[in-house]
């Protein structure tokens, strides 16, 4: 069953807008997490904390699922390798599903 509006055109635009800067700004945060997770892996924080994997560290400490883990730990270090989606995601002009997919 569907609810009426009682918003105008003009409202529901905005608040479609809204949804869209929201989800730039989510990107700009995904695009500093994988920034982090790139560099700790580089540094091998992961192994220097006990854990088997910089993947397995993740899945740990944030409580990710290890198969969302590894694929992050893949797409971070993809991006270092590929400055122009790196910039993109930075500016919150692609997101990371996307990304995801552009760097397998």
């Amino acid at each position: 069953m569907q609810r009426e509006t009682c918003l105008s055109m003009e409202e529901i635009a905005a608040m479609g807008e809204a949804i869209a800067e929201t989800a730039a700004i989510v990107d700009v945060a995904t695009h500093r997490f994988l920034t982090q997770l790139r560099e700790f892996d580089r540094v091998e924080g992961w192994h220097r904390a006990g854990a088997l994997s910089c993947a397995h560290w993740l899945s740990w400490r944030v409580g990710m699922d290890l198969g969302a883990a590894r694929e992050k730990v893949r797409v971070a270090k993809k991006l270092g390798e590929l400055p122009a989606i790196d910039d993109a995601l930075r500016k919150g002009e692609i997101s990371y599903s996307k990304v995801r997919a552009m760097t397998r």
